[in-house]
């Protein structure tokens, strides 16, 4: 995968930290596919309306993060991420500051790189 790929897709991944702290749904909106599925800590399994419902009614709100690493690999229009934060939330009425992993699955679409799925598991 080029760089300029590389850099494309960790940018989408930060972008979608960046936009769950600033609450901009507009920015989920547009770099998460339609048809995305999200795997919690928990193992639950969340469409994205699902999980953008909870994010609009308060259920899960973050407030801040901080990257450890972030690597990329992929060929064509496929790339996954791995990403570790440490991320303060509140998730379910429950606010800490976890230390999580998250697997990444991104697909190009019209020049675009899109989340098509996302694992977190804490670390």
């Amino acid at each position: 995968m080029e760089n300029l790929e590389i850099s494309a897709v960790k940018k989408v991944c930060r972008q979608q930290i960046a936009a769950l702290i600033t609450k901009d749904m507009d920015l989920l909106d547009q770099i998460i596919d339609p048809d995305a599925v999200f795997f919690h800590i928990t193992g639950k399994r969340q469409t994205k309306a699902e999980w953008f419902k909870q994010i609009r009614i308060g259920r899960m709100t973050y407030f801040n993060s901080q990257e450890l690493a972030l690597t990329v690999e992929g060929d064509g229009n496929h790339a996954f991420a791995h990403m570790s934060n440490t991320i303060e939330a509140r998730i379910y009425g429950f606010r800490n500051i976890w230390l999580l992993g998250a697997d990444i699955k991104l697909r190009k679409v019209n020049d675009e790189w899109k989340i098509i799925e996302s694992k977190s598991r804490l670390l």
